[in-house]
């Protein structure tokens, strides 16, 4: 399923121009145009670099080409048909478009700041919350808090859940050391100074990163579903990554997802009370007792504690332990 606001035009240019301009070719502005006719022999241009006597109906500079581009941009940017496989536009990637959900769904951006890319109020309001955080019921989640979603024509996206979110409130730098091909997508957040790797731990064949989080970090946190995902590809064929289990396998999906958070949300708090609270001055303990884990649990941690923190939630490891 293609984008609602992808275009197709025919468009024309002047090849000798050190300007390369496109114009839409429409009716109304081909009357009087000089390329397209004989007369194109008055142009300084063509002056310059052919005989005076037309030898053709039109100017041999003349280019016309098919291209593509968004009708919801506020500035029109011409692409190339060509080059329109390179583009989200053409496939389900657009549902985590922000330009797609600002104005396809304005109503579920208004409601939640963790929308779910392509989806209509009545199906965000299926989704589950356990203590403020969202599952979306059709993901599935590794055990160290990243989800998978693959459309109906193979594209996967890979991102971080709600729960990391939670805690960390915030992201520094975002770094992405996977490159394109087949492997386990990985990421590093920079939170509080610390370097946080995030691995998917299942291979998928990568074919791009959501680079505009490098610049623009905070969409990650604000929105983790949509804008805020990861990685894009598509699961390796068996042939190509041999005995490893395909992306899909080992996640955890629908309602017995919801029961896993409401686990990891009561394991937080706890460990919260076991490892950070007892080593608390003894008269800020009971600030800490009863309750679950507040957001921006990770900038009241230092560097010791975040990295146990990791070990226990976001570790690569933790997915590859028994859910429950």
């Amino acid at each position: 399923m293609r984008c609602p606001f992808l275009r197709e035009a025919q468009v024309k240019f002047c090849k000798s121009s050190a300007y390369k301009k496109m114009i839409l070719r429409t009716a109304a502005n081909a009357n009087g145009e000089k390329c397209s006719s004989p007369a194109y022999v008055t142009c300084p241009d063509a002056k310059t670099l052919h005989e005076e006597q037309p030898s053709q109906s039109h100017c041999p500079f003349l280019h016309e080409s098919l291209v593509q581009y968004c009708s919801a941009a506020s500035v029109t940017k011409y692409i190339p048909y060509s080059e329109s496989l390179l583009s989200r536009c053409g496939n389900e990637s657009h549902l985590h478009c922000e330009l797609y959900l600002a104005m396809a769904e304005p109503e579920v951006r208004d409601t939640s700041a963790v929308s779910l890319a392509g989806k209509g109020p009545q199906e965000v309001a299926m989704d589950e919350w356990v203590e403020g955080i969202r599952v979306p019921l059709e993901l599935g989640y590794t055990g160290n808090h990243m989800w998978l979603e693959t459309n109906k024509d193979g594209v996967c996206h890979v991102g971080v859940d709600a729960f990391l979110t939670r805690m960390i409130a915030g992201v520094d730098k975002l770094s992405f050391l996977t490159a394109k091909g087949v492997q386990r997508p990985t990421a590093v957040l920079t939170v509080n100074g610390v370097d946080l790797h995030m691995v998917f731990p299942y291979y998928m064949h990568v074919t791009g990163t959501n680079n505009y989080l490098r610049a623009n970090p905070e969409k990650l946190v604000a929105d983790p579903y949509g804008p805020g995902w990861l990685f894009e590809g598509i699961e390796p064929n068996a042939a190509i990554s041999g005995a490893e289990i395909g992306a899909r396998a080992g996640l955890v999906r629908g309602k017995a997802a919801v029961e896993w958070m409401k686990k990891e949300v009561d394991r937080a708090s706890e460990f919260v009370h076991e490892h950070i609270a007892q080593s608390q001055p003894e008269d800020q303990r009971l600030v800490m007792d009863g309750g679950i884990f507040n957001g921006e649990l990770i900038h009241h941690l230092n560097r010791e504690e975040v990295l146990n923190l990791f070990n226990q939630f976001f570790s690569p490891y933790a997915s590859w332990r028994r859910w429950w």
